[in-house]
């Protein structure tokens, strides 16, 4: 949220602002719910994924708790867990539908960031981080079309769809655009794939 908790739940339980969440888990792992399931909250705004647009029409949104510039606590992401765990399974959602801000709006969001534990998620069946042990060609034009395939949108820059890729997938790697940046965006694209998934929830 890039505020404190009070802040936090000031904001989005007023109507000042055009912005809601469903849930909000603050650093302690405490779990606010602001909106009901079966209600449409304006968390996800302007975005796009897998061809669709109004994703806030069609998704859950979990709000954290955090400065942006800090590693997110055990206690929350325990807590994220948990909440997780229930809302995949009541609402029969699929690990491949659990996204960050940054996957559904790389143009101009950078949440959760490179300090969200997006392999915590995937280790246990929350979330999906592809996993790859050799580098492909570098080629941009192909990292490009594999994001697409995947979900990403199309007027995304080539470097905000890296970066936001990189802060789910290669967290702690900062060097050049690379093979591994493909071939880790390739297994992601074969996971995500638009024409192989359907009926997003």
């Amino acid at each position: 949220t890039a505020m404190d908790k009070q802040s936090s739940l000031d904001r989005l339980c007023s109507s000042d602002y055009e912005v809601s969440c469903h849930y909000l888990i603050d650093s302690a792992g405490t779990c606010y719910q602001l909106v009901d399931d079966s209600k449409r909250a304006w968390h996800a705004g302007k975005s796009f994924w897998r061809g669709l647009r109004d994703i806030n029409s069609r998704s859950l949104g979990i709000e954290l708790v955090n400065s942006g510039n800090e590693a997110y606590p055990k206690a929350q992401m325990e807590s994220l867990m948990l909440l997780l765990r229930d809302l995949l399974a009541i609402h029969k959602i699929s690990p491949q539908n659990v996204l960050g801000h940054s996957d559904i709006a790389p143009s101009r969001k950078t949440d959760p960031g490179k300090w969200f534990d997006w392999r915590l998620l995937s280790e246990n069946g929350l979330a999906i981080l592809p996993k790859v042990s050799l580098p492909i060609d570098t080629d941009k034009q192909s990292f490009l079309l594999d994001a697409q395939r995947a979900g990403f949108e199309p007027e995304a820059t080539f470097e905000q769809i890296l970066q936001a890729f990189r802060s789910r997938c290669r967290t702690n790697f900062e060097g050049a655009f690379d093979g591994y940046d493909c071939a880790l965006m390739k297994k992601f694209a074969d996971i995500f794939d638009v024409d192989e998934l359907s009926n997003p929830q």
